[in-house]
């Protein structure tokens, strides 16, 4: 059953994740602990095609295909995979230790600051997620514009 909620517990810290390379079944162990129900081999196998996660390295993926794994199953639902390729700057080589921190650190104090569930309405919610879907779209075409995305 996928986690719906997602919390912040559910994207371990940098230094827990392994640094070591997994074969694709120790991939898809690691993550089904975080996410399950949420990641197939096929998916990954698509994600690494459209440049979206790190290409493993023989047939091991690294710490940080598995980072950016976590950051995909968190992103997915609300975010079209060519943005996740843009968001996670996969082919560029980042900081990703830094980036998956930040990425925590960023979820965790978002997840906190949602109302409680009694005082949420669905439609509301909705409509802001669909605003910040419309947001991050600018913003990323804004970045592209500048030449600050690789194409």
């Amino acid at each position: 059953m996928p986690n719906a909620e997602k919390r912040p517990e559910a994207f371990p810290a940098w230094g827990s994740l392994p640094d070591f390379g997994l074969y694709m079944d120790q991939l898809l162990t690691f993550t089904e602990r975080c996410f399950p129900g949420e990641v197939t081999a096929g998916m990954i196998n698509s994600y690494v095609k459209a440049g979206i996660i790190r290409r493993p390295e023989g047939k091991k993926y690294s710490r940080e295909a598995l980072a950016q794994l976590l950051m995909v199953c968190g992103l997915k639902a609300a975010t079209p995979l060519d943005s996740l390729r843009r968001l996670l700057r996969a082919g560029e080589d980042p900081d990703t230790a830094a980036l998956y921190e930040s990425f925590r650190r960023d979820w965790a104090e978002l997840h906190e600051s949602l109302p409680a569930r009694a005082d949420m309405d669905a439609l509301r919610c909705a409509i802001s997620a669909a605003c910040y879907q419309a947001r991050c779209r600018e913003l990323l075409e804004a970045r592209n514009a500048g030449g600050q995305d690789e194409a």
